[in-house]
């Protein structure tokens, strides 16, 4: 085990601990980011759709993607509300893209672009009409939070390296061992 390994492994563990246990409190600052990140990728996908390009592989891409993510990001911070539409309608985006892949289809393709934009509508709808921005808070930090405490303690035990950390390998950890994700499970239901 080096040093390196050691200070990061106690980092992701003390972040995932934050997230955890006080996600909520800190949250307004973290949609912000979630914000940026996800109407970066909704702009410069929906420029690649629209101009037929590869995904930020244009100046206008990038361009879109930097005005979507600001924008959103904006509206993440001073609107709460709006915040968590946002990381519901972009998690709707990220599935049907994603589910789109599955069947073949590029993620910035017309046609995965649009049942991406459907989904999340339809996703920041039933957010609006069921009334659940703070229980959402509450289940995105204390699920992510608990991943990461056990990402933390993985890579102190030299079971992840730090490197392929960045490809989500802690999620994939903990989904392909029982013991793992009863513990994630227990973590998460505790800081709920």
């Amino acid at each position: 085990m080096t040093f390196q390994n050691i200070i990061i492994g106690l980092l992701v563990g003390l972040l995932g601990a934050v997230f955890c246990f006080v996600g909520y409190r800190f949250f307004r600052i973290l949609i912000a980011i979630w914000g940026l990140f996800a109407g970066f990728e909704l702009g410069a996908a929906g420029a690649a759709a629209l101009f037929g390009s590869n995904f930020l592989g244009t100046a206008t891409g990038w361009i879109f993607g930097l005005v979507v993510g600001l924008v959103l990001a904006v509206l993440a911070y001073f609107f709460y509300y709006v915040a968590i539409v946002l990381l519901g309608a972009s998690a709707g985006y990220s599935f049907g893209t994603g589910l789109m892949t599955v069947f073949g289809l590029s993620p910035s393709s017309f046609l995965s672009v649009l049942v991406g934009v459907i989904l999340a509508v339809a996703l920041a709808i039933l957010i609006v009409v069921l009334n659940l921005p703070k229980l959402l808070i509450m289940v995105y930090t204390a699920w992510g939070g608990a991943i990461a405490m056990l990402a933390g303690l993985l890579i102190l035990f030299g079971q992840i390296n730090v490197p392929i950390l960045q490809y989500g390998v802690a999620v994939a950890v903990v989904r392909a061992s029982w013991f793992w994700t009863l513990v994630a499970i227990a973590l998460a239901i505790v800081s709920f």
